[in-house]
């Protein structure tokens, strides 16, 4: 049995006073039957990714046979450190539930709308892979089992390895591998500390962010945001002296021809 409690106190006078309080206690809980796209087996395996296009959905293989495909050992340790940081700092502590709910709720209440933030690895890599991008208090439920089922049914090194190659990195940019070729002409092996910090802060809003690639020249916002993520790095022993050293020194440099991208299409800067 799953037993569960919620506490929620709203003042609409005073909104930056609610509090919310939630605890579940799932201990002996298991999936006995789940659809096969969501069994322990599928996430194991390659599978079929479906994504957006236009009004409709297109798919792709995520995993060994898409020469896109990289695995978790692939990818650069700059890179994995760097999205752990800024996304999910208790990634290998929690359960897959984490970040600041309550905070995120009290936005939502303010703005008058159903969003969601402080989401886990865990709970984005979901929300790519298995849900359509409804926001309703229903689809809301299902992330949350779902979000549970997934941490119990395989590791943390196949959620990232499943995330890094199933979120979307640009408009209709799919998968690090394609990411990395496309922004710096280099495998996800070879991103350095910069590169990394750059890729990082496309995450919540990749398909905006990537006007900086088609005009060759990223925002103020954008370097504030990348030398905070170094120094957070430096600070919290993420990367070395050597590697800090040559992240701030370094210019982010975009080695991808954006004149040669349909969705830079009148925004290339000459």
């Amino acid at each position: 049995l799953m037993s569960a409690q919620l506490s929620l106190t709203i003042d609409w006078a005073k909104l930056d006073d609610t509090a919310l309080s939630a605890s579940a206690d799932l201990a002996g809980c298991k999936v006995v039957k789940s659809p096969s796209r969501l069994s322990a087996e599928a996430l194991e395996g390659a599978f079929i990714h479906r994504v957006p296009v236009g009004d409709g959905w297109s798919g792709y293989l995520l995993g060994p046979g898409n020469p896109d495909f990289v695995p978790l050992a692939e990818i650069s340790p700059h890179l994995v450190r760097s999205v752990i940081y800024t996304e999910d700092p208790t990634f290998y502590e929690h359960q897959g539930f984490s970040g600041d709910f309550q905070g995120a709720l009290v936005r939502n209440l303010k703005e008058g709308r159903i969003g969601w933030g402080g989401s886990s690895i865990t709970n984005q890599m979901v929300k790519n892979v298995f849900l359509t991008r409804d926001k309703t208090l229903a689809r809301k439920l299902q992330e949350f089992i779902l979000t549970w089922h997934v941490e119990n049914a395989i590791s943390k090194e196949r959620i990232l390895e499943i995330y890094f190659n199933a979120i979307e990195y640009g408009p209709g940019l799919y998968g690090i591998g394609r990411a990395a070729d496309l922004y710096f002409k280099r495998t996800p092996r070879r991103l350095g500390v910069i590169e990394s910090a750059f890729i990082s802060t496309l995450l919540p809003a990749p398909a905006v962010r990537y006007q900086q690639y088609c005009r060759r020249a990223h925002t103020l916002w954008t370097q504030q945001k990348i030398e905070n993520i170094v120094d957070g790095m430096w600070t919290r022993e993420l990367i070395d002296e050597e590697a800090y050293l040559l992240a701030i020194e370094a210019p982010l440099y975009f080695r991808g021809d954006p004149a040669s991208e349909p969705m830079c299409a009148g925004k290339v800067r000459k």
